[in-house]
């Protein structure tokens, strides 16, 4: 299984900030907002206290899920439908800390190959379901929600298996690169053969190379290699209607570009499987100024 961000909030589990190592903070904060840190907080919700709606999965679905993509890979339980039905907005924050779940999916799917995710979107076409992408689960434009009077069944397409360089055209500065792969394991893996995506936007740590295409990602230090737009050379998408791939040219005079329609897409045309995206060697030095 993928682990993700705590359920209530943003960050891993083991986790937390806290200002009594910050000796100003509190009083900053005191005398700026006038809020006290050192006042004690309401305790934190229970997991147990959500009212988590069942799930709407059919046996007999379930049963075929399990045997495509394995028992360990398809998961129902009430914690992982909680972590995939909302983003890290402060919107999205709020809702879960009150309870208010609105449509939770039904179902958390885990494929490991685009053949996984292309026959999930033909399943999902023969039995009227819903399929909503997931990458890093640090959206903040709401499209991790399906609407709350949603009545078809809700799958939850984590991509998190798919993690994994392809490979890397050294010549053309290209490298294939599996939608799901987080940003630091992205750059560990380009790192270790000399190589840098060079995009860190500010959700990096929990932020996949998918999601980052499909929400057009910009980001505090891209300035040097551009935004994600700018370095995407080309998607390979499991749409309805099969699996759309376009090629890894740097420039073309022919329009309109299906490439730029995939980019900023969030999801609504299919779900990202691949990209070939420019890659640059790791310089010599690096400084950073702020």
């Amino acid at each position: 299984m993928v682990q993700h961000m705590k359920w209530w909030g943003w960050g891993e589990v083991q986790i937390a900030f806290t200002h009594e190592d910050k000796p100003g903070l509190a009083p900053f904060v005191l005398s700026e907002l006038g809020i006290n840190l050192n006042k004690p907080a309401l305790p934190q919700a229970s997991f147990e206290s959500l009212a988590v709606p069942p799930s709407l999965l059919p046996a007999d679905l379930k049963a075929t899920l399990n045997g495509i993509f394995g028992y360990e890979n398809v998961c129902d339980d009430r914690l992982a439908r909680v972590v995939h039905a909302y983003g890290k907005s402060l919107r999205d924050l709020v809702r879960i800390r009150r309870g208010d779940l609105g449509r939770v999916p039904d179902v958390v799917v885990f494929p490991g190959t685009e053949q996984d995710v292309t026959a999930l979107v033909t399943l999902a076409l023969q039995h009227n379901a819903v399929l909503i992408p997931f990458g890093g689960g640090s959206n903040i434009a709401g499209s991790l929600e399906a609407p709350r009077d949603e009545t078809r069944m809700v799958i939850s397409v984590d991509l998190g298996r798919m993690r994994h360089v392809i490979s890397i055209d050294a010549a053309a500065q290209l490298a294939r690169v599996e939608a799901g792969v987080l940003g630091p394991d992205l750059e560990a893996q380009l790192s270790a053969q000399g190589w840098t995506l060079g995009h860190f936007p500010d959700s990096f740590n929990h932020s996949t190379l998918g999601g980052w295409i499909a929400t057009r990602s910009s980001g505090m230090q891209s300035d040097k290699y551009g935004d994600i737009a700018d370095i995407t050379r080309a998607v390979r998408v499991a749409t309805p209607n099969g699996l759309l791939s376009t090629p890894a040219v740097p420039s073309s005079s022919t329009g309109p570009s299906v490439r730029e329609m995939i980019l900023g897409s969030e999801g609504r045309l299919g779900i990202i499987t691949e990209a070939s995206v420019q890659v640059h060697r790791v310089p010599d030095k690096r400084i950073i100024r702020a």
